[in-house]
């Protein structure tokens, strides 16, 4: 019984071999006798100790002297005695004591012994039996040739014994993502077929499993019999059910089973299942669980539960949070579902939550990133299920202020919109509002179906000017990230308009603040400093020091444009320091990375490389993918500035990807424009005209681009000076100079052109 209960030293085990090496190391090299191997159901403590065992220098040092004990076979101690009395095959005498016989083979041992004792929370936890088991394994451990390894659910070893651990506090980890497909690879055999589509596939599915070895292995077997593509849609449908192998299911071939063996074993029912049924609702378990969970559930006592559940392995802590991995979460979810009651104090809580944020976004955004699929998932229930108990719409205003969570944004709002049919007016008008700022798609057509629900002639409500004020505002950016300038201008003034006729004199600077805005994306550099200079003391004068920082910063973008660097670095730095203070951490960055971009112009590469890539990984945090792809390309222009140019035409190449992946058409266009400059000085005449051609070819549906597309013929004409087609040069050096004198105010540009014709004119001389 015991042989059969006793595994093979796994074939493929993969991402294990340091784990493997530090327990070698602590049984052979530091001579330390106790080993314990710990952690949730299904996490490979088995496969770990067997591979331990089965190392060289594991095998030189006991030799024949490895016990391996399945102990799942022995509920109490005396059955325990029996299975190393047998293993070790030794000889009972009749009236002799179980126990004796052991001890004195362990005592009069001529060299090293290592007793594995395998599933151990099964003697451990079983009856009134772990006193008795206790004094076992401590009297095994005072014999000094005895060496003890212990694979067991939950976070400690058992008894009063000085165990080394392998991994970290809650265990062994589950493995790396690479190594977890590997693993999966090998599992699933030749019957899996390799493409791009079925890597992306795995990684998706080892994500969400994740990367539990005995999930990994279980769910790897399917694939022997059916696609990839229909695993991945049982997972999504029946989750667990593709977890198991086999008829009768087991420790080892199912997933449900093992986590079903972990209720048994440490008695979890009542209030403690309840409990467990509530974490695993939530995706992101309970961050500071010592604070938040008696606010969580109004229920005395919960925080004296948590050791047991912890102690099951069914849960683990991480940093100073409660956390599930995903088959456990499942399992509970669909065999002990959480109750309404529960879920209701969890919106109520949430709702709070929200409330209570800093009004700060730097430090509010770290706060609720630790919650964000909690929230996500609890209102998605309630909206869908008509439950809810709070104003949802004051949550979806809070989540409005973090661009980083646009995606749980749109979802709460869409389905709010949908399911809730007793919404107030003014409430949908809001929602949909916001859902038009977030949606680069329809995001017109939403605004416009709020716009045509109220009658803008006569006389109107205050409210409702104060929305068709927003719809035009709305109807403003989405022009502008169009690069639709006179489009976004006619919106500015209309909703100017309507903030004038309400006395809103904080939206009125704020559009006259955009409208400079664009300005400056049309180079109408006078105009753009003069209104904002305007938005600026409009914004003193009703103190709101947050505009007036802003203000500060487009001047400061003004001035860099003009080539007033010393100036816009003060303007910006100031600004920078004000818009931390407010917590406005998008604004701030946009800041910082203005910085490094004038930097760069002053030659100054290193403090202009460090503050750009800083900005990247702050626009990254925020979720900014525009501010990300803003720093690639100055990355891009300060390698160009230093002659690196293949650097350079990795980075141009990454921005312009990021910059379709949003739809930026005009900045994919300014990305060709650096990758032509780049290709021409590095004498890849071909590539450098392809990238001006397609350039141009992208802005012709924006004729407005006049500065840009003004300088993607100037920079033409460079190339064909160095191909030596002068003809051809003279036609885009003149057609780029007509460009820019056709603007009114890109007199500098038009100078470029001047210049760059006379010294062609010297080429033809000479």
């Amino acid at each position: 019984m015991i042989a059969s209960a006793t595994p093979a030293v796994p074939i493929v085990f993969k991402g294990r071999e340091k784990l493997v090496e530090q327990g070698v190391a602590i049984l052979c090299q530091q001579a330390l006798r106790f080993l314990a191997i710990l952690g949730a159901g299904g996490m490979g403590k088995t496969s770990l100790a067997l591979h331990i065992m089965d190392s060289d220098i594991v095998q030189n040092k006991f030799g024949e002297r490895c016990y391996f004990i399945p102990c799942e076979l022995f509920d109490d101690a005396e059955s325990l005695v029996q299975g190393l009395i047998h293993v070790m095959e030794l000889t009972m005498q009749e009236n002799q004591s179980k126990q004796k016989v052991l001890f004195n083979h362990l005592q009069s041992a001529h060299g090293d012994l290592l007793i594995i004792l395998d599933n151990f929370e099964t003697p451990w936890n079983y009856g009134d039996s772990r006193i008795a088991v206790k004094n076992l394994l401590e009297k095994i451990a005072k014999y000094g040739k005895v060496s003890l390894i212990v694979t067991m659910r939950g976070p400690d070893g058992p008894g009063d014994i000085p165990w080394e651990r392998l991994g970290d506090q809650s265990g062994i980890p589950t493995l790396s993502p690479t190594p977890a497909k590997q693993a999966f690879k090998a599992f699933a055999g030749n019957k899996l077929q390799s493409s791009t589509d079925s890597e992306s596939q795995i990684n998706s599915l080892l994500y969400q499993l994740e990367y539990v070895p005995l999930a990994i292995r279980l769910s790897a077997q399917h694939v022997k019999k059916i696609p990839l593509e229909a695993l991945i849609c049982m997972w999504e449908k029946d989750k667990t059910s593709i977890l198991n192998e086999g008829r009768v299911p087991g420790r080892l071939t199912s997933v449900s089973f093992s986590i079903d063996l972990s209720l048994k074993i440490f008695k979890i029912e009542g209030k403690i299942l309840n409990l467990l049924s509530a974490i695993s609702f939530l995706p992101d378990g309970i961050p500071f669980w010592v604070k938040n969970l008696p606010q969580m559930f109004q229920d005395e006592g919960l925080n004296l539960n948590v050791p047991i559940l912890v102690e099951s392995s069914l849960i683990y802590t991480q940093n100073e949070g409660l956390k599930m991995l995903a088959p456990v979460r499942e399992h509970i979810h669909s065999g002990y579902p959480i109750g309404q009651e529960n879920i209701d104090q969890l919106e109520r809580f949430y709702a709070q939550f929200l409330e209570d944020l800093p009004d700060n976004d730097m430090k509010a955004q770290p706060a609720l990133q630790l919650h964000i699929n909690n929230i996500e998932k609890i209102f998605k229930a309630q909206i869908t299920s008509g439950y809810s108990k709070t104003p949802c719409v004051s949550v979806m205003e809070t989540l409005n202020r973090f661009v980083r969570f646009n995606p749980v944004s749109i979802s709460l709002i869409t389905l709010l919109l949908q399911h809730d049919k007793n919404i107030q007016k003014e409430d949908e008008f809001q929602l949909k509002l916001m859902l038009a700022r977030k949606l680069f798609k329809d995001s017109e057509a939403q605004v416009m179906s709020v716009k045509k629900c109220l009658n803008d002639e006569g006389n109107i409500s205050q409210s409702d000017a104060y929305i068709l004020g927003r719809c035009f505002h709305i109807l403003q950016d989405i022009y502008y990230t169009q690069a639709q300038y006179e489009k976004a201008i006619n919106m500015n003034l209309q909703a100017q308009k309507y903030f004038k006729q309400i006395e809103n004199q904080w939206a009125q600077a704020n559009s006259m603040r955009w409208l400079g805005n664009i300005y400056h994306m049309q180079a109408k550099y006078k105009e753009a400093s003069e209104i904002i200079s305007e938005s600026q003391q409009l914004f003193q004068e009703i103190g709101n020091e947050l505009g007036v920082a802003e203000c500060l910063q487009s001047l400061g973008n003004i001035y860099q444009m003009q080539g007033r660097n010393d100036e816009a670095i003060k303007l910006i730095s100031d600004a920078r320091k004000r818009l931390q203070t407010f917590g406005k951490q998008m604004r701030a960055t946009e800041c910082l990375w203005s910085l490094g971009e004038l930097y760069r112009e002053q030659e100054k590469y290193n403090e202009a490389a460090e503050m750009i890539m800083k900005a990247q990984k702050q626009f990254e945090e925020i979720g900014s993918k525009e501010g990300a792809a803003w720093c690639s390309l100055t990355l891009g222009n300060i390698y160009m500035d230093q002659t690196q140019y293949d650097e350079a035409v990795d980075m141009f190449s990454n921005a312009q990807m990021q910059y379709q992946n949003i739809g930026g058409i005009v900045d994919v266009a300014w990305c060709y424009q650096y990758l032509g400059r780049t290709y021409r000085l590095q004498g890849q005449y071909e590539n450098a005209k392809e990238a001006f051609t397609e350039a141009l070819a992208l802005l012709k549906g924006f004729p407005g681009e006049k500065h840009k597309i003004g300088c993607i013929l100037l920079e033409f004409g460079h190339l064909f000076f160095d191909m030596k087609d002068f003809a051809e040069a003279r036609r885009k050096y003149e057609k780029a100079r007509d460009i820019f004198a056709s603007h009114g105010q890109l007199e500098k540009q038009v100078n470029y052109c001047s210049r760059a014709l006379a010294e062609l004119d010297e080429a033809i001389q000479q």
